[in-house]
C-alpha cells in the first residue's frame, strides 16, 4: 500500500474535526484566525523544503558575464574623461 501523505491544511481540518468538533462546533475567531495562519506558515516551510523549489539554479556563464561586464565598465570610463577644461 502506498502511504499518502496530508496536507498541513487537511492535518489542520482532521484536528479539528477530532479534538474540537469541526464542522458542527466551531472555535472562537481568534483561535481558528490562529490556526490557519499556523497552517500557512507551515504549508509554505514545505513548499520552501522542496527539493526543486529551494535549488538555486547554476549559471554556467557566470563568470563570462561578470568578465564582460567589468570589461564594458572600464570602456566606458574611458569614455566619459570629465577632466578636459571647457
Amino acid at each position: 500500500m502506498s502511504e499518502t501523505t496530508q496536507t498541513p491544511l487537511q492535518q489542520t481540518i482532521r484536528w479539528m474535526s477530532t479534538h474540537a468538533g469541526f464542522p458542527a462546533r466551531r472555535l472562537p475567531d481568534k483561535a481558528e484566525l490562529l490556526l490557519l495562519i499556523a497552517t500557512a506558515a507551515a504549508d509554505e516551510d514545505l513548499e520552501v523544503k522542496n527539493v526543486v523549489n529551494g535549488k538555486i539554479p547554476f549559471n554556467s556563464n557566470y563568470n563570462a558575464q561578470i568578465r564582460n561586464y567589468t570589461a564594458q565598465r572600464r570602456r566606458a570610463h574611458i569614455k566619459c574623461d570629465n577632466s578636459a577644461k571647457t
